[in-house]
C-alpha cells in the first residue's frame, strides 16, 4: 500500500540535524524522536535558518533578538550569563545572539564555507533590529574562531543551559568591529560574506 509523505518543515529538519550533530559529538544522549529543541524555539524573538547542500539539510543556526521595548522577551545568554550581560552589556542595548549553530557531521569537510554563510543570517539579523551586540557562547575550542569575526570573551567557563560541554560568553561590538572591517586588509573575508 502506498501512502502520501508529507514533506518535512523546515522546523522538523532543523530539530533532527541539531539532534545528528549535537550527538556525534556526545553533546547530548540519544531521545526515542531524533530531534533536539528547546523552549527559545517558540519564542516569537527567536528566528532559526538552515542551510542546504545538495538537497541535504547541512547547517543550521538560531539568532534571538533582546530588545529593550520587549524586556519580556529574553534570550539565553541573559539565563546562562545574567551578571555578565549587565556588567558588560546592560538592558538598554538591542542585542542579538547567535545559539544552536550546527554542522551536519557529513559536511565537517565544508565547515568554514558553510560557517561563513550561516553566520551571516545573525548578522543581516542585527542589521535588520539594529542591534548594538551580537552575543555568543561557543565552547571553548571554538574561540579563535569567534575572535577572527570580532568577538572578545567576557565571561569565565559555565557549563551549557541543555548541552553536555562548558561554554565562554562572547561579546561583538557590532559599530567598533563595523570600523575595523572596512579600513583593514585583514578582514576581506569578513566584508565578502558581508559579515559586518
Amino acid at each position: 500500500m502506498i501512502t502520501n509523505q508529507h514533506p518535512k518543515t523546515h522546523a522538523q529538519e532543523i530539530f533532527e540535524l541539531r539532534y545528528t550533530a549535537y550527538l556525534d559529538k556526545a553533546s547530548i544522549s540519544a531521545n526515542t524522536q531524533g530531534v533536539f529543541s528547546d523552549p527559545y524555539d517558540m519564542a516569537p524573538n527567536c528566528h532559526s535558518f538552515i542551510e542546504y547542500i545538495e538537497g541535504m539539510p547541512a547547517g543550521s543556526i538560531r539568532a534571538c533578538v533582546y530588545q529593550p521595548v520587549r524586556p519580556h522577551l529574553g534570550i539565553p545568554a541573559q539565563e546562562l550569563f545574567p551578571e555578565e550581560m549587565e556588567d558588560h552589556i546592560g538592558h538598554e542595548a538591542t542585542v542579538v545572539e547567535s545559539n544552536k549553530f550546527v554542522v551536519h557531521p557529513t559536511f565537517q569537510h565544508k565547515a568554514l564555507r558553510l560557517k561563513f554563510k550561516l553566520f551571516k543570517n545573525v548578522f543581516d539579523k542585527a542589521l535588520e533590529t539594529g542591534a548594538d551586540y551580537i552575543v555568543t557562547s561557543p565552547r571553548a575550542t571554538q574561540i579563535d574562531f569567534y575572535r577572527g569575526m570580532q568577538f572578545e570573551a567576557i565571561s569565565g567557563v559555565k557549563r551549557s543551559l541543555a548541552l553536555d560541554f562548558d561554554v565562554v560568553l562572547m561579546a561583538c561590538n557590532l559599530k567598533e568591529a563595523r570600523q575595523r572591517v572596512a579600513t583593514d586588509p585583514k578582514y576581506k573575508t569578513l566584508r565578502r560574506f558581508g559579515l559586518c
